[in-house]
């Protein structure tokens, strides 16, 4: 008699111990399966931009050459008289511009694109200052856009060409100085004593108190080739080591 208890028991306990592992099995594959583990491949990430390094002996300025041209005031050039708006292109690789060069500077030349100086000199002016002026930002419903485009003209920097394309040629410049103005300081705009492109716009953006100013030398001149690839970097050292100017790039 006991022994049939012993094994009843026993029996029982079996039991219970199966129906519970089965009802752990079953509570198991009920549950959603885990989240996968966040991974981050190469593909996920942004590429960055790959320069040419800078070689040893990077390739020499040419030498400076001021044309003659007084570098101590204003004045209008015969060939600035005769320019014909929107008949020479602004060409900067690095940011993605090619704008058409607007005659004057007036604010509503400017609301249209990049306006060139009254007091500018043209590209085949030896030593002349092609100035140009342009807007830095829009505002549309009360939020200032960067769809402008001098916006990041802060980001140019040592070895960055900028082009200026006419029917007949294509001036390549390479950045040389960045600064900050006053607003009525129109040194910036003179001859140089060499052959450059001056590119104007308002600081900080959405405050526009002051003057940004970038400029870049004429290193070569080409035939005119609707093919031609323009370069966005040059290996040609700094002419200028001035550091670039800090500035609130965010109102």
């Amino acid at each position: 008699m006991k022994q049939r208890k012993l094994w009843a028991v026993l029996c029982f306990a079996a039991a219970a111990v199966l129906l519970v592992l089965a009802g752990a099995a079953v509570w198991k594959s009920s549950r959603p399966a885990p989240l996968p583990t966040p991974r981050y491949t190469a593909q996920s990430q942004p590429t960055p931009e790959v320069l040419p390094s800078p070689s040893a002996t990077p390739m020499p300025w040419p030498e400076a050459d001021d044309g003659g041209l007084p570098q101590d005031k204003v004045f209008v050039s015969e060939k600035r008289k005769a320019y014909v708006s929107g008949s020479m292109r602004l060409v900067i690789p690095k940011l993605d511009v090619d704008v058409p060069v607007l005659d004057g500077v007036d604010e509503q030349t400017l609301l249209q694109g990049e306006g060139l100086y009254d007091y500018a000199q043209m590209p085949d002016e030896v030593g002349g200052n092609v100035s140009i002026a342009g807007h830095r930002n829009w505002v549309r419903n009360g939020q200032i856009t960067d769809d402008v485009p001098f916006y990041y003209l802060h980001t140019i920097g040592p070895g960055d060409c900028l082009y200026l394309v006419d029917e007949t040629h294509i001036y390549q410049y390479v950045w040389d100085q960045t600064k900050i103005i006053e607003p009525d300081d129109w040194s910036v705009i003179y001859c140089q004593g060499f052959s450059c492109l001056t590119l104007t716009t308002c600081t900080p953006i959405g405050v526009a108190d002051h003057r940004y100013v970038v400029r870049a030398r004429q290193v070569d001149i080409l035939p005119y080739d609707e093919n031609y690839d323009f370069p966005a970097w040059l290996d040609i050292g700094t002419a200028d080591p001035s550091p670039i100017p800090t500035e609130e790039v965010t109102p």
